[in-house]
Order: C-alpha cells, then structure tokens, then sequence
C-alpha cells in the first residue's frame, strides 16, 4: 500500500486524491479476502500471488478516474459542490470507456479459464473475476461519487500561485 501511495502520489500530485485511490484500492483487497473466504478457497502462495497483483490492477482502474477529474477544469461561474460534480461526470464520460475496454479486455482474457479444472486455473480466475467486478466498481461507482462530494476543487489564485 505503501508503493501505491507513493506511485498515486507522483502521477496526480494530490494527497487527498491518492488518499481516496488508496482506499478504493485497498477496499478491493478487502472484498478479494472476503471473496477467498466465500469461495472456500485456502490462504496459499497462489492466492497470495493474485491478491498482490489485484493491487497493480485496483490502482489502474482507479487512478486514471482520479488522475482525470484533477485535470478537468470546471467553470468559474459554478459553485464548489457544483464544480465537484461537474469534474467527476467528465472524468466518467473522458476516461470511463477506456477503463472499461481495459477491465472487458482483461475479463475476456481469463474467461477461458472459467471452464478448467485445475485447482490453480480455478483460482485464478475466481481472484481475477473479483479483481475486475471490484476493481471496475470501486473505479466507476465509489471514486467518483466520493469525489464529487469531498474531491478537491483548487480556486483559479491558487493555480496562479503555483505556475
């Protein structure tokens, strides 16, 4: 998490934005564990394996929403809550459908898995399953709404202030 934090950190340049990217990704590893335990697998190095690359996954799904709505400009004439919405529905209608061909492309991917019956195919993809379902979710639904409650919205002074 603390590798996440810090790549987040250097890709959108907000603490309070890399904090909620955290927190989506960190909540698909606690729905992963949750799944692992639903599905009656066992705490094993595969399992293991595949809940450290869902975090690399999580953080795609949620970053590029996150990196986007920080650089979408919203105009000067709306109101801070309005701006927030504003900022979140663009990076959905920007950024969304390329998320969504990389989240689809990467279930297509493992979907040929689904029929083996092998106990490491099986696992594999169940955990990936879970990763895109949560992944995707947390990235579309749970970012975005937070943001466009409590995302940042920095005021024209200030962005005078930093150039």
């Amino acid at each position: 998490m603390v590798a996440v934090f810090l790549v987040v950190l250097f890709v959108t340049g907000s603490i309070p934005v890399t904090l909620l990217v955290v927190f989506a990704v960190a909540l698909v590893d606690l729905f992963l564990l949750a799944l692992v335990q639903f599905w009656g697998l066992t705490m094993n190095s595969i399992v293991t394996v595949i809940l450290v690359i869902g975090l690399g996954l999580a953080v795609d799904y949620s970053a590029h929403i996150a990196h986007t709505y920080l650089i979408v400009e919203a105009p000067n004439t709306m109101s801070i809550p309005e701006k927030r919405y504003f900022k979140a529905a663009v990076a959905i209608s920007s950024m969304g459908s390329s998320v969504f061909h990389g989240g689809f492309s990467t279930f297509l991917a493992v979907l040929v898995l689904s029929g083996a019956r092998s106990y490491i195919f099986i696992v594999w993809f169940r955990m990936f399953f879970g990763i895109i379902i949560f992944g995707m979710a947390n990235g579309f639904i749970l970012l975005p709404i937070i943001l466009s409650f409590i995302g940042p919205t920095p005021n024209p002074e200030q962005k005078i202030l930093e150039r």
